[in-house]
Protein backbone atom coordinates (compact mmCIF):
# COMPACT_ATOMS: atom_id res chain seq x y z
CA UNK A 1 0.00 0.00 0.00
CA UNK A 2 1.40 3.36 -1.06
CA UNK A 3 0.38 6.54 0.72
CA UNK A 4 0.32 10.02 -0.75
CA UNK A 5 2.20 12.73 1.09
CA UNK A 6 -0.90 14.94 1.01
CA UNK A 7 -2.85 12.26 2.92
CA UNK A 8 -0.06 12.01 5.47
CA UNK A 9 -0.06 15.79 5.87
CA UNK A 10 -3.86 15.78 6.35
CA UNK A 11 -3.53 12.99 8.93
CA UNK A 12 -0.88 15.00 10.74
CA UNK A 13 -3.13 18.08 10.78
CA UNK A 14 -6.05 16.07 12.17
CA UNK A 15 -3.76 14.54 14.80
CA UNK A 16 -2.57 18.00 15.82
CA UNK A 17 -6.15 19.24 16.10
CA UNK A 18 -7.18 16.23 18.15
CA UNK A 19 -4.11 16.52 20.36
CA UNK A 20 -4.70 20.23 20.88
CA UNK A 21 -8.36 19.67 21.76
CA UNK A 22 -7.51 16.87 24.17
CA UNK A 23 -4.79 18.96 25.76
CA UNK A 24 -7.15 21.91 26.20
CA UNK A 25 -9.84 19.69 27.74
CA UNK A 26 -7.45 18.02 30.17
CA UNK A 27 -5.91 21.37 31.10
CA UNK A 28 -9.36 22.81 31.77
CA UNK A 29 -10.39 19.81 33.88
CA UNK A 30 -7.24 19.98 35.99
CA UNK A 31 -7.48 23.76 36.38
CA UNK A 32 -11.18 23.53 37.33
CA UNK A 33 -10.46 20.84 39.89
CA UNK A 34 -7.59 22.77 41.40
CA UNK A 35 -9.57 26.03 41.43
CA UNK A 36 -12.58 24.35 43.04
CA UNK A 37 -10.38 22.87 45.76
CA UNK A 38 -8.76 26.25 46.29
CA UNK A 39 -12.10 28.01 46.72
CA UNK A 40 -13.37 25.22 48.96
CA UNK A 41 -10.32 25.51 51.20
CA UNK A 42 -10.76 29.27 51.29
CA UNK A 43 -14.38 28.91 52.45
CA UNK A 44 -13.34 26.34 55.03
CA UNK A 45 -10.59 28.59 56.36
CA UNK A 46 -12.84 31.66 56.60
CA UNK A 47 -15.60 29.70 58.32
CA UNK A 48 -13.09 28.31 60.84
CA UNK A 49 -11.66 31.75 61.61
CA UNK A 50 -15.12 33.26 62.13
CA UNK A 51 -16.30 30.34 64.29
CA UNK A 52 -13.23 30.49 66.53
CA UNK A 53 -13.45 34.24 66.79
CA UNK A 54 -17.14 34.15 67.75
CA UNK A 55 -16.57 31.36 70.28
CA UNK A 56 -13.66 33.24 71.87
CA UNK A 57 -15.62 36.49 72.32
CA UNK A 58 -19.13 35.50 73.38
CA UNK A 59 -21.44 38.48 73.89
CA UNK A 60 -18.97 40.90 72.35
CA UNK A 61 -21.71 42.34 70.17
CA UNK A 62 -25.44 42.08 69.96
CA UNK A 63 -27.29 40.05 67.32
CA UNK A 64 -28.24 43.22 65.48
CA UNK A 65 -24.65 44.43 65.41
CA UNK A 66 -23.44 41.01 64.24
CA UNK A 67 -25.99 40.85 61.45
CA UNK A 68 -25.06 44.37 60.35
CA UNK A 69 -21.36 43.43 60.38
CA UNK A 70 -21.97 40.30 58.32
CA UNK A 71 -24.09 42.22 55.81
CA UNK A 72 -21.36 44.85 55.36
CA UNK A 73 -18.53 42.36 55.18
CA UNK A 74 -20.20 39.83 52.84
CA UNK A 75 -22.06 42.17 50.57
CA UNK A 76 -24.20 40.98 47.66
CA UNK A 77 -22.24 40.98 44.39
CA UNK A 78 -23.27 39.77 40.90
CA UNK A 79 -19.86 38.16 40.44
CA UNK A 80 -19.19 36.82 43.96
CA UNK A 81 -22.15 36.40 46.34
CA UNK A 82 -21.49 34.59 49.61
CA UNK A 83 -24.07 33.35 52.08
CA UNK A 84 -22.86 33.26 55.68
CA UNK A 85 -24.80 32.05 58.71
CA UNK A 86 -23.65 32.12 62.33
CA UNK A 87 -25.58 29.72 64.56
CA UNK A 88 -25.31 29.76 68.35
CA UNK A 89 -26.28 26.23 69.22
CA UNK A 90 -26.54 27.04 72.94
CA UNK A 91 -28.87 30.01 72.47
CA UNK A 92 -30.60 28.43 69.44
CA UNK A 93 -29.98 31.66 67.55
CA UNK A 94 -29.17 31.95 63.79
CA UNK A 95 -27.88 35.14 62.15
CA UNK A 96 -27.27 35.56 58.37
CA UNK A 97 -26.07 38.30 56.06
CA UNK A 98 -28.94 37.54 53.60
CA UNK A 99 -31.78 36.99 56.09
CA UNK A 100 -31.49 33.22 55.79
CA UNK A 101 -33.36 31.60 58.71
CA UNK A 102 -33.38 27.88 57.99
CA UNK A 103 -31.85 25.82 60.75
CA UNK A 104 -28.82 23.70 59.71
CA UNK A 105 -29.62 20.12 58.77
CA UNK A 106 -26.34 19.05 60.37
CA UNK A 107 -24.23 20.64 63.06
CA UNK A 108 -20.97 18.82 62.18
CA UNK A 109 -18.09 20.41 60.27
CA UNK A 110 -17.95 19.52 56.56
CA UNK A 111 -19.40 20.27 53.17
CA UNK A 112 -22.91 21.65 52.90
CA UNK A 113 -25.46 22.32 50.16
CA UNK A 114 -28.80 24.11 50.37
CA UNK A 115 -31.50 25.94 48.40
CA UNK A 116 -32.17 29.62 49.05
CA UNK A 117 -33.62 32.52 47.12
CA UNK A 118 -34.17 30.32 44.02
CA UNK A 119 -30.53 29.31 43.80
CA UNK A 120 -28.37 26.39 44.76
CA UNK A 121 -25.57 27.08 47.21
CA UNK A 122 -22.50 25.02 48.03
CA UNK A 123 -19.81 25.57 50.61
CA UNK A 124 -18.42 24.65 54.00
CA UNK A 125 -19.58 24.75 57.61
CA UNK A 126 -17.35 24.69 60.67
CA UNK A 127 -18.27 24.12 64.29
CA UNK A 128 -16.21 25.34 67.23
CA UNK A 129 -17.76 24.64 70.60
CA UNK A 130 -21.30 26.03 70.43
CA UNK A 131 -20.75 28.19 67.34
CA UNK A 132 -21.52 26.82 63.86
CA UNK A 133 -20.56 28.96 60.87
CA UNK A 134 -21.76 28.23 57.33
CA UNK A 135 -20.09 29.92 54.36
CA UNK A 136 -21.56 29.12 50.91
CA UNK A 137 -21.26 30.32 47.30
CA UNK A 138 -23.95 30.44 44.63
CA UNK A 139 -23.48 27.63 42.11
CA UNK A 140 -24.63 29.68 39.11
CA UNK A 141 -22.05 32.37 39.82
CA UNK A 142 -19.42 29.69 40.16
CA UNK A 143 -20.41 28.28 36.77
CA UNK A 144 -19.98 31.74 35.27
CA UNK A 145 -16.55 31.85 36.85
CA UNK A 146 -15.85 28.43 35.34
CA UNK A 147 -16.76 29.81 31.91
CA UNK A 148 -14.35 32.70 32.34
CA UNK A 149 -11.62 30.29 33.38
CA UNK A 150 -12.34 28.08 30.39
CA UNK A 151 -12.25 31.10 28.11
CA UNK A 152 -8.93 32.25 29.56
CA UNK A 153 -7.47 28.76 29.04
CA UNK A 154 -9.01 27.89 25.68
CA UNK A 155 -8.47 31.20 23.88
CA UNK A 156 -4.64 31.27 24.03
CA UNK A 157 -4.50 27.49 23.48
CA UNK A 158 -6.65 27.78 20.36
CA UNK A 159 -4.61 30.73 19.16
CA UNK A 160 -1.41 28.73 19.65
CA UNK A 161 -2.87 25.69 17.89
CA UNK A 162 -4.08 27.84 15.02
CA UNK A 163 -0.65 29.40 14.66
CA UNK A 164 0.92 25.93 14.73
CA UNK A 165 -1.46 24.74 12.01
CA UNK A 166 -0.65 27.78 9.89
CA UNK A 167 3.07 27.07 10.24
CA UNK A 168 2.43 23.42 9.42
CA UNK A 169 0.38 24.37 6.37
CA UNK A 170 3.11 26.74 5.20
CA UNK A 171 5.81 24.12 5.74
CA UNK A 172 3.79 21.39 4.04
CA UNK A 173 3.02 23.75 1.17
CA UNK A 174 6.70 24.62 0.73
CA UNK A 175 7.62 20.94 0.61
CA UNK A 176 4.62 19.16 -0.89
CA UNK A 177 3.80 21.62 -3.68
CA UNK A 178 7.24 21.44 -5.33
CA UNK A 179 7.36 17.66 -4.84
CA UNK A 180 3.86 17.26 -6.31
CA UNK A 181 4.86 19.49 -9.22
CA UNK A 182 7.99 17.39 -9.70
CA UNK A 183 5.98 14.16 -9.66
CA UNK A 184 3.51 15.54 -12.21
CA UNK A 185 6.35 16.49 -14.54
CA UNK A 186 7.90 13.04 -14.21
CA UNK A 187 4.55 11.33 -14.84
CA UNK A 188 4.10 13.32 -18.05
CA UNK A 189 7.58 12.47 -19.37
CA UNK A 190 8.24 9.82 -21.97
CA UNK A 191 11.40 7.75 -22.32
CA UNK A 192 12.61 10.04 -25.12
CA UNK A 193 12.08 13.29 -23.22
CA UNK A 194 15.20 14.02 -21.16
CA UNK A 195 14.84 17.81 -21.00
CA UNK A 196 15.64 19.36 -17.60
CA UNK A 197 12.82 19.59 -15.08
CA UNK A 198 11.55 23.10 -14.30
CA UNK A 199 11.23 23.44 -10.55
CA UNK A 200 11.99 26.38 -8.25
CA UNK A 201 11.85 25.73 -4.52
CA UNK A 202 13.34 27.57 -1.53
CA UNK A 203 13.76 24.23 0.26
CA UNK A 204 17.36 23.10 -0.12
CA UNK A 205 16.58 19.38 -0.11
CA UNK A 206 13.85 19.73 -2.76
CA UNK A 207 16.09 21.88 -4.95
CA UNK A 208 18.93 19.39 -4.50
CA UNK A 209 16.62 16.52 -5.49
CA UNK A 210 15.54 18.39 -8.62
CA UNK A 211 19.16 19.22 -9.52
CA UNK A 212 20.27 15.61 -9.04
CA UNK A 213 17.41 14.32 -11.21
CA UNK A 214 18.31 16.88 -13.90
CA UNK A 215 21.97 15.86 -13.66
CA UNK A 216 21.01 12.19 -13.93
CA UNK A 217 18.87 12.91 -16.99
CA UNK A 218 21.72 14.92 -18.52
CA UNK A 219 24.12 12.03 -17.89
CA UNK A 220 21.67 9.59 -19.47
CA UNK A 221 21.27 11.90 -22.48
CA UNK A 222 25.07 12.10 -22.75
CA UNK A 223 25.36 8.30 -22.64
CA UNK A 224 22.70 7.93 -25.34
CA UNK A 225 24.43 10.55 -27.46
CA UNK A 226 27.73 8.71 -27.12
CA UNK A 227 26.01 5.47 -28.10
CA UNK A 228 24.55 7.13 -31.19
CA UNK A 229 27.95 8.60 -32.09
CA UNK A 230 29.56 5.21 -31.52
CA UNK A 231 27.07 3.55 -33.87
CA UNK A 232 27.65 6.28 -36.45
CA UNK A 233 31.42 5.95 -36.12
CA UNK A 234 31.18 2.19 -36.46
CA UNK A 235 29.09 2.38 -39.63
CA UNK A 236 31.30 5.10 -41.11
CA UNK A 237 34.60 3.36 -40.34
CA UNK A 238 33.55 -0.03 -41.68
CA UNK A 239 31.59 1.10 -44.74
CA UNK A 240 34.58 2.08 -46.92
CA UNK A 241 36.76 -1.02 -46.38
CA UNK A 242 33.77 -3.33 -46.76
CA UNK A 243 32.83 -1.63 -50.03
CA UNK A 244 36.41 -1.95 -51.28
CA UNK A 245 36.55 -5.63 -50.34
CA UNK A 246 33.24 -6.26 -52.07
CA UNK A 247 34.44 -4.60 -55.29
CA UNK A 248 37.77 -6.40 -55.26
CA UNK A 249 36.22 -9.78 -54.64
CA UNK A 250 33.79 -9.18 -57.49
CA UNK A 251 36.67 -8.83 -59.96
CA UNK A 252 38.05 -11.80 -61.92
CA UNK A 253 41.54 -11.07 -60.59
CA UNK A 254 41.23 -9.50 -57.12
CA UNK A 255 44.01 -7.17 -56.01
CA UNK A 256 45.43 -9.19 -53.12
CA UNK A 257 47.59 -6.37 -51.70
CA UNK A 258 44.59 -4.01 -51.73
CA UNK A 259 42.46 -6.64 -49.98
CA UNK A 260 45.19 -7.17 -47.40
CA UNK A 261 45.45 -3.39 -46.84
CA UNK A 262 41.69 -3.10 -46.33
CA UNK A 263 41.69 -6.04 -43.91
CA UNK A 264 44.51 -4.40 -41.94
CA UNK A 265 42.53 -1.20 -41.95
CA UNK A 266 39.44 -2.99 -40.61
CA UNK A 267 41.56 -4.67 -37.93
CA UNK A 268 42.82 -1.22 -36.88
CA UNK A 269 39.26 0.09 -36.77
CA UNK A 270 38.12 -2.84 -34.61
CA UNK A 271 41.08 -2.30 -32.29
CA UNK A 272 40.16 1.36 -31.88
CA UNK A 273 36.50 0.47 -31.34
CA UNK A 274 37.43 -1.94 -28.56
CA UNK A 275 39.61 0.75 -26.95
CA UNK A 276 36.77 3.25 -27.16
CA UNK A 277 34.37 0.77 -25.54
CA UNK A 278 36.80 0.16 -22.68
CA UNK A 279 37.23 3.90 -22.15
CA UNK A 280 33.47 4.48 -22.22
CA UNK A 281 32.95 1.75 -19.66
CA UNK A 282 35.52 3.30 -17.33
CA UNK A 283 37.81 0.27 -17.24
CA UNK A 284 40.88 2.47 -17.00
CA UNK A 285 41.78 3.75 -13.55
CA UNK A 286 41.64 7.52 -13.14
CA UNK A 287 44.41 7.51 -10.52
CA UNK A 288 47.66 6.73 -12.33
CA UNK A 289 51.22 6.46 -11.05
CA UNK A 290 53.51 9.46 -11.30
CA UNK A 291 56.24 8.80 -13.92
CA UNK A 292 58.46 10.63 -16.44
CA UNK A 293 56.48 11.60 -19.54
CA UNK A 294 59.31 12.20 -22.02
CA UNK A 295 60.36 8.49 -22.23
CA UNK A 296 56.75 7.60 -23.06
CA UNK A 297 56.51 10.02 -25.99
CA UNK A 298 59.92 9.45 -27.62
CA UNK A 299 59.20 5.85 -28.83
CA UNK A 300 55.88 6.99 -30.27
CA UNK A 301 57.61 9.76 -32.23
CA UNK A 302 60.29 7.38 -33.53
CA UNK A 303 57.71 4.78 -34.58
CA UNK A 304 55.60 7.39 -36.34
CA UNK A 305 58.65 8.84 -38.14
CA UNK A 306 59.45 5.39 -39.58
CA UNK A 307 55.92 5.15 -40.99
CA UNK A 308 56.11 8.48 -42.81
CA UNK A 309 56.49 8.48 -46.57
CA UNK A 310 59.34 10.61 -47.98
CA UNK A 311 58.34 14.26 -48.14
CA UNK A 312 55.03 13.66 -46.38
CA UNK A 313 55.79 16.02 -43.45
CA UNK A 314 58.64 17.26 -41.28
CA UNK A 315 58.39 16.14 -37.67
CA UNK A 316 60.25 17.83 -34.82
CA UNK A 317 59.90 17.69 -31.06
CA UNK A 318 60.66 19.82 -28.01
CA UNK A 319 60.20 17.73 -24.89
CA UNK A 320 60.93 18.81 -21.33
CA UNK A 321 61.64 16.42 -18.49
CA UNK A 322 58.33 16.31 -16.64
CA UNK A 323 56.82 13.82 -14.25
CA UNK A 324 53.02 13.42 -14.16
CA UNK A 325 50.33 10.91 -13.27
CA UNK A 326 49.65 9.29 -16.66
CA UNK A 327 48.93 5.89 -18.16
CA UNK A 328 51.72 5.16 -20.72
CA UNK A 329 49.61 3.14 -23.16
CA UNK A 330 46.79 5.69 -23.29
CA UNK A 331 49.19 8.64 -23.64
CA UNK A 332 50.98 6.88 -26.51
CA UNK A 333 47.66 6.19 -28.26
CA UNK A 334 46.65 9.84 -27.81
CA UNK A 335 49.83 11.18 -29.44
CA UNK A 336 49.74 8.56 -32.23
CA UNK A 337 46.11 9.40 -33.09
CA UNK A 338 46.83 13.14 -33.18
CA UNK A 339 49.88 12.67 -35.44
CA UNK A 340 48.03 10.20 -37.69
CA UNK A 341 45.11 12.55 -38.23
CA UNK A 342 47.47 15.47 -38.87
CA UNK A 343 49.29 13.52 -41.58
CA UNK A 344 46.00 12.33 -43.08
CA UNK A 345 44.26 15.69 -43.34
CA UNK A 346 47.16 18.05 -44.11
CA UNK A 347 48.95 18.45 -47.47
CA UNK A 348 52.44 17.06 -47.98
CA UNK A 349 55.44 19.08 -46.90
CA UNK A 350 53.96 20.64 -43.76
CA UNK A 351 55.89 20.96 -40.51
CA UNK A 352 54.65 19.32 -37.34
CA UNK A 353 56.12 20.07 -33.92
CA UNK A 354 55.37 18.09 -30.76
CA UNK A 355 56.01 20.09 -27.56
CA UNK A 356 55.92 18.93 -23.97
CA UNK A 357 56.25 21.57 -21.26
CA UNK A 358 54.76 22.65 -17.99
CA UNK A 359 53.08 25.93 -17.21
CA UNK A 360 52.28 26.82 -13.58
CA UNK A 361 50.88 23.57 -12.19
CA UNK A 362 49.88 22.09 -15.54
CA UNK A 363 51.54 19.68 -17.96
CA UNK A 364 50.89 20.57 -21.61
CA UNK A 365 51.36 18.32 -24.64
CA UNK A 366 50.95 20.22 -27.92
CA UNK A 367 50.90 19.09 -31.54
CA UNK A 368 51.35 22.12 -33.83
CA UNK A 369 51.23 21.96 -37.61
CA UNK A 370 51.55 24.45 -40.47
CA UNK A 371 48.62 23.04 -42.42
CA UNK A 372 45.57 24.96 -43.69
CA UNK A 373 44.00 25.02 -40.21
CA UNK A 374 40.37 24.51 -39.24
CA UNK A 375 37.63 27.19 -39.00
CA UNK A 376 36.58 28.33 -35.56
CA UNK A 377 33.03 26.82 -35.60
CA UNK A 378 34.46 23.44 -36.56
CA UNK A 379 37.15 23.68 -33.86
CA UNK A 380 34.47 24.42 -31.26
CA UNK A 381 32.55 21.32 -32.29
CA UNK A 382 35.74 19.23 -32.24
CA UNK A 383 36.47 20.45 -28.70
CA UNK A 384 33.19 18.85 -27.71
CA UNK A 385 34.13 15.60 -29.47
CA UNK A 386 31.20 15.63 -31.91
CA UNK A 387 32.87 16.10 -35.31
CA UNK A 388 34.66 14.07 -37.93
CA UNK A 389 36.69 15.81 -40.62
CA UNK A 390 35.48 13.93 -43.67
CA UNK A 391 33.21 11.15 -44.83
CA UNK A 392 35.49 9.40 -47.30
CA UNK A 393 38.27 7.97 -45.16
CA UNK A 394 38.62 6.95 -41.58
CA UNK A 395 38.16 10.60 -40.70
CA UNK A 396 38.59 11.83 -37.17
CA UNK A 397 35.48 10.20 -35.73
CA UNK A 398 37.00 7.36 -33.73
CA UNK A 399 40.32 9.08 -33.24
CA UNK A 400 38.71 12.21 -31.84
CA UNK A 401 36.39 10.22 -29.56
CA UNK A 402 39.31 8.15 -28.26
CA UNK A 403 41.46 11.23 -27.65
CA UNK A 404 38.71 12.93 -25.68
CA UNK A 405 38.08 9.80 -23.61
CA UNK A 406 41.79 9.51 -22.84
CA UNK A 407 41.78 13.15 -21.73
CA UNK A 408 38.81 12.46 -19.43
CA UNK A 409 40.52 9.37 -18.03
CA UNK A 410 43.41 11.65 -16.97
CA UNK A 411 41.04 14.34 -15.65
CA UNK A 412 42.50 16.58 -18.33
CA UNK A 413 41.31 18.60 -21.34
CA UNK A 414 41.83 18.35 -25.10
CA UNK A 415 41.53 21.56 -27.15
CA UNK A 416 41.76 22.31 -30.88
CA UNK A 417 42.95 25.91 -31.32
CA UNK A 418 44.51 28.26 -33.80
CA UNK A 419 48.26 28.61 -33.39
CA UNK A 420 49.21 31.23 -30.80
CA UNK A 421 52.22 32.56 -32.81
CA UNK A 422 49.97 33.75 -35.65
CA UNK A 423 51.27 31.12 -38.08
CA UNK A 424 48.75 29.33 -40.26
CA UNK A 425 47.88 25.91 -38.94
CA UNK A 426 46.31 24.04 -36.05
CA UNK A 427 47.41 23.59 -32.45
CA UNK A 428 46.05 20.60 -30.49
CA UNK A 429 46.68 20.94 -26.74
CA UNK A 430 46.33 18.17 -24.14
CA UNK A 431 46.75 19.44 -20.57
CA UNK A 432 46.49 17.83 -17.14
CA UNK A 433 47.05 19.20 -13.65
CA UNK A 434 50.29 18.10 -12.03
Amino acid sequence: MKLRLSYLALTLAVAILFGSGLSIYLTYRVADHEFRDLLDEDLKHQAEVIARLMAATPGAMSDTELQSLLARTFRHDDEETLLITVTDLQRQQLISNLSYQQWPASIDSGRVKLQFDGHEWSGRQYRHKTILVQLLRRNDLYRELQGEIAEDIITPALAGSGFTLLLLAALVGLILWPLSHLVRQLEQRSANDLAPLRLASPIREVALLSDRINQLMADIADVLERERRFAGDLVHELRTPLTTLKLELACDQPDTPAIRAEIDRMAKVVEQLLLLVRLDQGRWHHQFDCMPVKPILEPVLEHFSRRLAPGQLTLSSRLEDIQARVEPTLLGILLDNLLTNTSRHCPAGIQVEVALYHRSNTMVLEVNDTGPGIPQPLRTSMNQGHTRLDSKSQGLGLGLAICHQIARAHNGTLEFRARQDGTQGLSVRFSITL
